[in-house]
């Protein structure tokens, strides 16, 4: 299942990620440009992450595009220590700096 929300800055839909519905995993791609760098963070729309919630999520997934580096988190640890906030012109979001996350070794 993909994920769209609407994107005030860009004037449109976009991609927020993907949610596998047998293995309960979603996966969102990013690229650093779009990192909250206060925090160390990206952000995951508030409305995705409720719709997650009611879906079962189990774990998310995040891959750097541009670097190729892969975090993942425990979806209930992600909620645990997650902080909604609004920052800019964006939408609220679910914040949490990737010290929480697991770097995903790549496959050699």
């Amino acid at each position: 299942m993909v994920f769209k929300v609407y994107n005030k800055c860009l004037g449109r839909e976009v991609t927020a990620g993907h949610f596998n519905s047998k293995t309960k995993v979603f996966y969102k791609a990013v690229s650093t440009h779009s990192k909250l760098l206060v925090l160390n963070a990206y952000g995951i729309e508030k409305c995705v992450v409720e719709e997650l919630k009611e879906r079962g999520c189990k774990l998310i997934q995040i891959e750097e595009i541009n670097t190729g580096n892969m975090y993942e988190i425990d979806f209930a640890k992600f909620i645990e220590k997650a902080i909604l906030r609004t920052f800019g012109n964006s939408t609220e979001q679910y914040y949490l700096p990737l010290k929480y996350f697991t770097k995903v070794e790549k496959a050699s």
